[in-house]
Protein backbone atom coordinates (compact mmCIF):
# COMPACT_ATOMS: atom_id res chain seq x y z
CA UNK A 1 0.00 0.00 0.00
CA UNK A 2 2.80 2.89 1.17
CA UNK A 3 4.86 3.70 -1.84
CA UNK A 4 8.59 4.47 -0.42
CA UNK A 5 11.52 4.58 -2.34
CA UNK A 6 15.23 5.95 -2.12
CA UNK A 7 16.68 9.38 -2.25
CA UNK A 8 20.16 11.28 -3.08
CA UNK A 9 19.90 13.04 0.58
CA UNK A 10 22.09 15.90 1.58
CA UNK A 11 24.07 15.43 4.79
CA UNK A 12 26.62 17.68 6.98
CA UNK A 13 30.15 17.09 5.35
CA UNK A 14 32.43 15.95 8.19
CA UNK A 15 35.74 14.41 8.51
CA UNK A 16 34.94 12.10 11.77
CA UNK A 17 31.86 10.33 12.77
CA UNK A 18 31.58 11.82 16.32
CA UNK A 19 31.05 15.38 14.68
CA UNK A 20 27.62 15.05 13.28
CA UNK A 21 25.97 15.81 17.25
CA UNK A 22 27.58 19.51 16.86
CA UNK A 23 25.17 20.23 13.41
CA UNK A 24 21.98 18.35 14.93
CA UNK A 25 19.15 19.72 17.27
CA UNK A 26 15.59 18.14 18.86
CA UNK A 27 12.54 18.36 16.46
CA UNK A 28 11.55 22.22 16.49
CA UNK A 29 8.46 21.69 18.49
CA UNK A 30 10.55 20.92 21.34
CA UNK A 31 13.11 23.79 20.94
CA UNK A 32 12.47 27.15 23.30
CA UNK A 33 14.22 30.63 22.66
CA UNK A 34 16.45 29.69 25.67
CA UNK A 35 17.11 26.38 23.85
CA UNK A 36 17.31 28.34 20.45
CA UNK A 37 20.07 30.34 21.77
CA UNK A 38 22.21 27.87 22.77
CA UNK A 39 21.98 25.89 19.64
CA UNK A 40 23.05 29.15 17.99
CA UNK A 41 25.84 29.05 20.39
CA UNK A 42 26.63 25.35 20.02
CA UNK A 43 28.36 25.50 16.33
CA UNK A 44 27.80 28.03 13.71
CA UNK A 45 26.24 25.52 11.43
CA UNK A 46 23.84 24.01 13.55
CA UNK A 47 20.39 23.02 12.11
CA UNK A 48 18.58 25.31 13.85
CA UNK A 49 19.08 28.21 12.08
CA UNK A 50 17.27 25.97 9.20
CA UNK A 51 14.42 24.43 11.37
CA UNK A 52 13.90 26.87 13.77
CA UNK A 53 15.13 30.58 12.96
CA UNK A 54 15.64 33.07 15.74
CA UNK A 55 13.06 35.29 15.43
CA UNK A 56 14.78 39.10 15.32
CA UNK A 57 13.22 42.72 16.02
CA UNK A 58 13.89 43.38 12.34
CA UNK A 59 10.90 40.90 11.39
CA UNK A 60 7.85 42.37 9.74
CA UNK A 61 6.19 38.68 9.65
CA UNK A 62 6.89 35.40 10.73
CA UNK A 63 8.04 34.06 7.64
CA UNK A 64 11.38 36.37 7.70
CA UNK A 65 12.95 33.92 9.66
CA UNK A 66 12.27 31.15 7.12
CA UNK A 67 13.91 33.54 4.35
CA UNK A 68 16.70 33.69 6.69
CA UNK A 69 16.69 29.93 6.98
CA UNK A 70 16.74 29.01 3.45
CA UNK A 71 19.64 31.40 2.64
CA UNK A 72 21.63 29.80 5.36
CA UNK A 73 20.76 26.15 3.75
CA UNK A 74 21.53 27.55 0.40
CA UNK A 75 25.19 29.00 1.60
CA UNK A 76 25.91 25.99 3.52
CA UNK A 77 25.12 23.63 0.41
CA UNK A 78 27.27 26.62 -2.00
CA UNK A 79 30.10 26.45 0.41
CA UNK A 80 29.76 22.30 0.86
CA UNK A 81 29.04 22.08 4.66
CA UNK A 82 26.13 20.63 3.68
CA UNK A 83 26.96 17.91 0.74
CA UNK A 84 24.58 15.94 -1.49
CA UNK A 85 25.02 12.16 -1.51
CA UNK A 86 26.38 11.04 -5.06
CA UNK A 87 23.68 7.76 -5.32
CA UNK A 88 20.14 6.96 -4.61
CA UNK A 89 20.52 5.74 -0.57
CA UNK A 90 18.47 4.49 2.34
CA UNK A 91 19.60 5.83 5.60
CA UNK A 92 19.08 4.07 9.03
CA UNK A 93 18.59 5.87 12.07
CA UNK A 94 19.48 3.81 15.21
CA UNK A 95 18.64 5.11 18.94
CA UNK A 96 19.96 3.23 21.77
CA UNK A 97 18.71 4.43 25.35
CA UNK A 98 17.41 3.87 28.82
CA UNK A 99 13.73 4.82 29.39
CA UNK A 100 11.55 3.96 33.07
CA UNK A 101 9.50 1.65 33.11
CA UNK A 102 7.69 0.32 35.87
CA UNK A 103 10.10 1.66 38.60
CA UNK A 104 13.28 0.29 36.55
CA UNK A 105 15.22 1.52 34.54
CA UNK A 106 15.56 -0.54 30.76
CA UNK A 107 17.91 -0.25 28.16
CA UNK A 108 16.29 0.09 24.11
CA UNK A 109 17.55 0.09 20.96
CA UNK A 110 15.07 1.34 18.17
CA UNK A 111 15.61 1.28 14.51
CA UNK A 112 14.31 2.66 11.78
CA UNK A 113 14.87 3.65 7.97
CA UNK A 114 14.65 6.76 6.72
CA UNK A 115 13.00 7.14 2.86
CA UNK A 116 10.42 9.02 0.79
CA UNK A 117 6.98 8.21 1.23
CA UNK A 118 4.47 8.95 -1.24
CA UNK A 119 1.92 11.81 -0.06
CA UNK A 120 -1.57 10.67 0.04
CA UNK A 121 -4.53 11.90 1.55
CA UNK A 122 -5.22 10.16 5.04
CA UNK A 123 -8.64 8.94 3.43
CA UNK A 124 -6.65 6.45 1.09
CA UNK A 125 -5.96 4.80 4.74
CA UNK A 126 -2.24 4.21 3.40
CA UNK A 127 -0.66 6.73 5.84
CA UNK A 128 -2.70 7.59 8.93
CA UNK A 129 -2.68 10.55 11.75
CA UNK A 130 -3.21 9.46 15.38
CA UNK A 131 -3.71 13.13 16.94
CA UNK A 132 -5.58 16.12 15.83
CA UNK A 133 -3.32 19.13 14.63
CA UNK A 134 -3.54 23.28 14.72
CA UNK A 135 -3.59 25.95 11.77
CA UNK A 136 -1.04 27.65 12.85
CA UNK A 137 2.51 25.33 13.14
CA UNK A 138 0.90 23.96 9.57
CA UNK A 139 1.35 27.72 7.84
CA UNK A 140 4.58 28.12 9.87
CA UNK A 141 6.10 24.92 8.47
CA UNK A 142 4.33 25.80 5.01
CA UNK A 143 6.72 29.07 5.22
CA UNK A 144 9.56 26.72 5.24
CA UNK A 145 8.95 25.06 3.14
CA UNK A 146 7.98 27.09 0.92
CA UNK A 147 11.51 29.05 1.10
CA UNK A 148 13.50 26.13 1.09
CA UNK A 149 12.04 23.38 -0.80
CA UNK A 150 13.03 21.06 1.26
CA UNK A 151 12.09 18.44 3.76
CA UNK A 152 14.71 19.80 6.68
CA UNK A 153 13.12 17.70 9.49
CA UNK A 154 12.27 14.18 10.01
CA UNK A 155 8.92 12.52 10.36
CA UNK A 156 8.35 9.61 12.47
CA UNK A 157 6.25 6.79 10.62
CA UNK A 158 5.27 3.87 12.21
CA UNK A 159 5.06 0.63 9.89
CA UNK A 160 2.05 -2.19 10.13
CA UNK A 161 4.34 -5.29 10.73
CA UNK A 162 2.47 -8.28 12.25
CA UNK A 163 5.32 -10.75 11.04
CA UNK A 164 8.27 -8.96 12.22
CA UNK A 165 9.66 -9.33 8.35
CA UNK A 166 9.60 -5.34 7.90
CA UNK A 167 12.02 -5.12 11.22
CA UNK A 168 14.09 -7.66 10.10
CA UNK A 169 14.62 -6.01 6.61
CA UNK A 170 15.96 -2.84 8.36
CA UNK A 171 18.37 -4.66 10.92
CA UNK A 172 19.89 -5.95 7.58
CA UNK A 173 20.31 -2.97 5.63
CA UNK A 174 21.91 -1.60 9.34
CA UNK A 175 24.10 -4.76 9.11
CA UNK A 176 25.53 -3.97 5.61
CA UNK A 177 25.42 0.08 5.96
CA UNK A 178 28.27 2.53 6.15
CA UNK A 179 28.83 4.90 9.01
CA UNK A 180 27.76 8.46 8.34
CA UNK A 181 27.71 9.92 11.98
CA UNK A 182 27.16 9.31 15.83
CA UNK A 183 26.65 11.53 18.90
CA UNK A 184 24.81 11.56 22.56
CA UNK A 185 22.30 13.98 23.26
CA UNK A 186 21.82 15.72 26.53
CA UNK A 187 19.36 12.61 27.72
CA UNK A 188 21.97 10.34 27.25
CA UNK A 189 19.87 8.91 24.20
CA UNK A 190 22.93 7.82 21.58
CA UNK A 191 21.49 8.70 18.14
CA UNK A 192 23.29 6.49 14.74
CA UNK A 193 23.02 7.42 11.53
CA UNK A 194 23.95 4.62 8.38
CA UNK A 195 24.15 4.69 4.76
CA UNK A 196 23.09 1.97 2.68
CA UNK A 197 23.05 1.93 -1.60
CA UNK A 198 22.59 -1.43 -1.99
CA UNK A 199 19.93 -1.48 -4.85
CA UNK A 200 18.64 -5.02 -4.28
CA UNK A 201 17.96 -4.47 -0.83
CA UNK A 202 16.57 -1.44 -1.31
CA UNK A 203 14.16 -2.87 -3.49
CA UNK A 204 13.46 -5.34 -1.36
CA UNK A 205 12.37 -2.77 1.39
CA UNK A 206 10.10 -0.83 -1.47
CA UNK A 207 8.41 -4.27 -2.09
CA UNK A 208 7.60 -4.79 1.52
CA UNK A 209 5.85 -1.43 2.04
CA UNK A 210 3.44 -2.38 -0.89
CA UNK A 211 1.54 -4.42 1.43
CA UNK A 212 1.85 -2.02 4.69
CA UNK A 213 0.18 0.96 6.10
CA UNK A 214 1.99 3.86 7.73
CA UNK A 215 1.10 5.48 11.24
CA UNK A 216 2.27 9.02 12.03
CA UNK A 217 3.56 8.56 14.88
CA UNK A 218 5.09 12.19 15.05
CA UNK A 219 5.18 14.75 12.32
CA UNK A 220 1.57 15.14 11.91
CA UNK A 221 2.03 18.65 11.16
CA UNK A 222 4.87 18.37 8.74
CA UNK A 223 2.95 15.72 6.95
CA UNK A 224 0.09 17.59 6.24
CA UNK A 225 2.20 20.91 5.25
CA UNK A 226 3.90 18.32 2.70
CA UNK A 227 0.76 17.24 1.03
CA UNK A 228 -0.84 20.78 1.20
CA UNK A 229 2.33 21.77 -0.50
CA UNK A 230 2.41 18.68 -3.30
CA UNK A 231 -1.39 19.70 -4.06
CA UNK A 232 -0.57 23.31 -4.47
CA UNK A 233 2.00 23.28 -6.96
CA UNK A 234 0.94 20.08 -9.02
CA UNK A 235 5.37 19.08 -9.74
CA UNK A 236 5.71 15.72 -9.26
CA UNK A 237 9.40 16.37 -7.56
CA UNK A 238 7.07 17.56 -4.27
CA UNK A 239 4.73 14.56 -4.71
CA UNK A 240 7.13 12.78 -1.65
CA UNK A 241 8.22 13.48 2.09
CA UNK A 242 11.23 12.35 3.99
CA UNK A 243 9.90 9.82 6.88
CA UNK A 244 11.98 7.75 9.07
CA UNK A 245 9.46 4.50 9.38
CA UNK A 246 10.04 1.79 12.17
CA UNK A 247 8.58 -1.42 12.71
CA UNK A 248 5.67 -1.71 15.05
CA UNK A 249 6.93 -5.00 15.93
CA UNK A 250 10.43 -3.23 16.75
CA UNK A 251 11.00 -4.67 20.34
CA UNK A 252 12.49 -0.74 21.13
CA UNK A 253 9.32 1.02 20.50
CA UNK A 254 8.34 3.16 24.23
CA UNK A 255 5.67 4.85 24.43
CA UNK A 256 5.61 6.33 27.58
CA UNK A 257 2.42 7.95 29.38
CA UNK A 258 1.30 11.02 30.25
CA UNK A 259 0.19 10.90 33.75
CA UNK A 260 -2.10 14.06 34.95
CA UNK A 261 -2.09 16.35 38.01
CA UNK A 262 -5.40 18.25 37.82
CA UNK A 263 -5.41 21.90 39.51
CA UNK A 264 -7.42 23.51 41.26
CA UNK A 265 -8.72 26.67 39.50
CA UNK A 266 -11.27 29.38 39.31
CA UNK A 267 -12.77 27.71 36.10
CA UNK A 268 -15.75 25.67 36.24
CA UNK A 269 -17.02 24.10 39.56
CA UNK A 270 -15.46 23.88 42.67
CA UNK A 271 -15.14 20.44 44.18
CA UNK A 272 -14.88 20.07 47.92
CA UNK A 273 -14.36 16.22 48.05
CA UNK A 274 -12.77 14.99 45.33
CA UNK A 275 -12.71 11.21 46.27
CA UNK A 276 -16.13 11.61 47.07
CA UNK A 277 -17.33 12.81 43.64
CA UNK A 278 -14.81 10.12 42.05
CA UNK A 279 -16.80 7.38 43.97
CA UNK A 280 -20.16 8.27 42.00
CA UNK A 281 -17.84 7.02 38.60
CA UNK A 282 -15.19 4.37 39.65
CA UNK A 283 -15.16 1.52 42.49
CA UNK A 284 -12.15 2.76 44.88
CA UNK A 285 -9.39 0.57 45.88
CA UNK A 286 -7.06 1.69 48.77
CA UNK A 287 -3.63 1.82 48.03
CA UNK A 288 -1.98 3.74 50.76
CA UNK A 289 0.05 6.78 51.15
CA UNK A 290 1.57 8.46 48.22
CA UNK A 291 5.07 6.54 46.88
CA UNK A 292 6.57 5.76 43.68
CA UNK A 293 6.80 2.26 44.42
CA UNK A 294 3.18 1.89 44.66
CA UNK A 295 1.89 3.71 41.89
CA UNK A 296 4.37 2.00 39.58
CA UNK A 297 3.70 -1.64 41.25
CA UNK A 298 0.20 -1.21 40.74
CA UNK A 299 0.32 0.17 37.26
CA UNK A 300 2.99 -2.62 36.33
CA UNK A 301 0.24 -5.35 37.24
CA UNK A 302 -2.90 -6.23 35.26
CA UNK A 303 -5.07 -6.01 38.13
CA UNK A 304 -8.35 -3.97 38.42
CA UNK A 305 -6.96 -0.96 38.98
CA UNK A 306 -7.38 0.98 35.66
CA UNK A 307 -6.16 4.59 37.31
CA UNK A 308 -4.26 5.19 39.85
CA UNK A 309 -5.72 8.37 42.02
CA UNK A 310 -3.32 10.77 44.46
CA UNK A 311 -6.00 12.76 46.41
CA UNK A 312 -3.89 16.19 47.28
CA UNK A 313 -6.08 16.26 50.41
CA UNK A 314 -5.19 13.45 52.24
CA UNK A 315 -2.05 12.00 50.45
CA UNK A 316 -4.01 8.71 49.91
CA UNK A 317 -3.53 6.46 46.83
CA UNK A 318 -7.03 5.29 45.80
CA UNK A 319 -7.00 2.71 42.75
CA UNK A 320 -10.24 3.39 40.20
CA UNK A 321 -12.40 1.15 38.30
CA UNK A 322 -15.06 2.13 36.28
CA UNK A 323 -18.24 1.37 38.24
CA UNK A 324 -22.20 0.83 36.74
CA UNK A 325 -22.39 5.12 37.10
CA UNK A 326 -19.56 5.42 35.10
CA UNK A 327 -20.59 2.73 32.35
CA UNK A 328 -23.45 4.80 32.43
CA UNK A 329 -21.93 8.49 32.05
CA UNK A 330 -19.87 7.46 29.49
CA UNK A 331 -22.92 6.07 27.07
CA UNK A 332 -24.36 9.08 27.29
CA UNK A 333 -21.57 11.43 26.50
CA UNK A 334 -19.67 11.96 23.58
CA UNK A 335 -21.92 10.44 21.12
CA UNK A 336 -20.05 10.65 18.58
CA UNK A 337 -16.97 8.34 20.08
CA UNK A 338 -17.42 4.80 19.62
CA UNK A 339 -17.14 3.30 22.92
CA UNK A 340 -13.37 2.08 22.79
CA UNK A 341 -12.73 5.58 22.64
CA UNK A 342 -14.49 6.61 25.47
CA UNK A 343 -13.19 3.74 27.48
CA UNK A 344 -9.04 4.98 27.08
CA UNK A 345 -8.10 5.54 30.39
CA UNK A 346 -7.13 9.47 29.12
CA UNK A 347 -10.22 9.24 27.79
CA UNK A 348 -11.97 9.03 31.10
CA UNK A 349 -10.03 11.29 32.62
CA UNK A 350 -10.95 13.96 30.42
CA UNK A 351 -14.83 12.87 30.18
CA UNK A 352 -15.10 12.68 33.87
CA UNK A 353 -13.44 14.43 35.80
CA UNK A 354 -12.43 17.30 33.32
CA UNK A 355 -16.01 17.50 32.27
CA UNK A 356 -18.31 15.93 34.06
CA UNK A 357 -17.07 16.67 37.96
CA UNK A 358 -15.24 20.07 36.88
CA UNK A 359 -17.91 21.21 34.41
CA UNK A 360 -15.23 22.42 32.08
CA UNK A 361 -15.23 21.80 27.99
CA UNK A 362 -12.76 19.44 26.41
CA UNK A 363 -11.19 21.93 24.47
CA UNK A 364 -6.92 22.28 24.17
CA UNK A 365 -6.59 25.97 25.85
CA UNK A 366 -8.23 24.45 29.53
CA UNK A 367 -6.54 21.47 29.30
CA UNK A 368 -3.63 23.38 29.27
CA UNK A 369 -4.49 25.50 31.64
CA UNK A 370 -5.58 22.87 34.34
CA UNK A 371 -3.42 19.62 33.69
CA UNK A 372 0.31 19.03 34.57
CA UNK A 373 1.55 16.44 32.26
CA UNK A 374 4.54 14.31 32.98
CA UNK A 375 5.77 11.12 31.12
CA UNK A 376 7.41 9.52 34.92
CA UNK A 377 6.79 9.44 38.14
CA UNK A 378 9.38 9.59 40.16
CA UNK A 379 10.85 12.75 38.51
CA UNK A 380 7.88 14.17 36.94
CA UNK A 381 4.98 13.48 38.95
CA UNK A 382 5.82 13.07 42.31
CA UNK A 383 7.67 16.54 43.01
CA UNK A 384 4.52 17.96 42.23
CA UNK A 385 2.57 16.67 45.02
CA UNK A 386 4.66 18.80 47.60
CA UNK A 387 2.46 21.08 45.95
CA UNK A 388 -0.86 19.61 47.10
CA UNK A 389 -2.83 22.84 47.97
CA UNK A 390 -2.46 23.52 44.05
CA UNK A 391 -3.91 20.66 42.87
CA UNK A 392 -7.53 18.00 43.58
CA UNK A 393 -5.02 14.96 42.61
CA UNK A 394 -3.25 13.32 40.09
CA UNK A 395 -4.14 10.50 37.86
CA UNK A 396 -1.65 8.14 36.91
CA UNK A 397 -2.28 5.51 33.79
CA UNK A 398 -0.34 2.63 31.96
CA UNK A 399 1.15 3.14 28.63
CA UNK A 400 -1.04 2.88 25.73
CA UNK A 401 -0.23 -0.05 23.33
CA UNK A 402 0.72 0.28 19.60
CA UNK A 403 -2.20 -2.43 18.78
CA UNK A 404 -4.51 -0.02 20.61
CA UNK A 405 -3.27 3.16 18.88
CA UNK A 406 -3.65 1.61 15.31
CA UNK A 407 -7.01 -0.29 16.31
CA UNK A 408 -8.55 3.33 17.31
CA UNK A 409 -7.37 4.96 14.16
CA UNK A 410 -8.18 1.97 11.59
CA UNK A 411 -11.72 2.64 13.38
CA UNK A 412 -11.62 6.21 12.41
CA UNK A 413 -10.84 8.24 15.42
CA UNK A 414 -8.25 9.92 16.38
CA UNK A 415 -6.11 9.43 19.90
CA UNK A 416 -7.37 12.15 22.59
CA UNK A 417 -4.80 15.29 23.40
CA UNK A 418 -1.70 13.98 25.43
CA UNK A 419 -2.34 10.41 24.56
CA UNK A 420 0.94 8.99 23.70
CA UNK A 421 4.45 10.28 23.59
CA UNK A 422 7.26 8.39 21.49
CA UNK A 423 10.15 7.88 23.15
CA UNK A 424 13.23 8.94 22.06
CA UNK A 425 12.28 11.78 19.74
CA UNK A 426 13.39 12.23 16.11
CA UNK A 427 16.39 14.73 15.68
CA UNK A 428 16.97 16.89 12.93
CA UNK A 429 20.36 17.26 10.86
CA UNK A 430 20.94 14.00 9.98
CA UNK A 431 20.00 14.31 6.34
CA UNK A 432 17.52 16.40 4.46
CA UNK A 433 15.71 15.99 1.13
CA UNK A 434 16.11 18.94 -1.16
CA UNK A 435 13.22 18.51 -3.72
CA UNK A 436 14.34 21.22 -6.23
Amino acid sequence: MADVKAFRGYRFAINKADELGAHCAPPYDMIDEALIDTLYAKDPHNVVRITQNRKETSDSANKDRHVRAAAFLKEWIDKKIIVQDDSDSVYIYRQQFTAEQNGQIVSHERTGICVLVKLVDFEEQVVLPHEYTLSGPKQDRYELMETTNANTGLIFGLATDDNGEFYTMIRKIMDSASLAGTFTDENGVVHTLYRNVDTALISQTAALMKSRSILIADGHHRYETALRFYRDRKNEAFSHVMMTLVSMADPGLVIRPFHRLVRKSNQGRVVNDMKSELAKYFDLEPLGKISTEIVNETIAKKAATEIVFWDSASGDLTGLRLNVGGEEFLSKTMPERSGNWKRLDVSKINAIIINGILELPLDGHVLHDIVNYANDVSSGALPLTKQANDFYGGFFIRPVSISVINETVKGGERMPQKSTNFFPKLYSGLVFNKMM
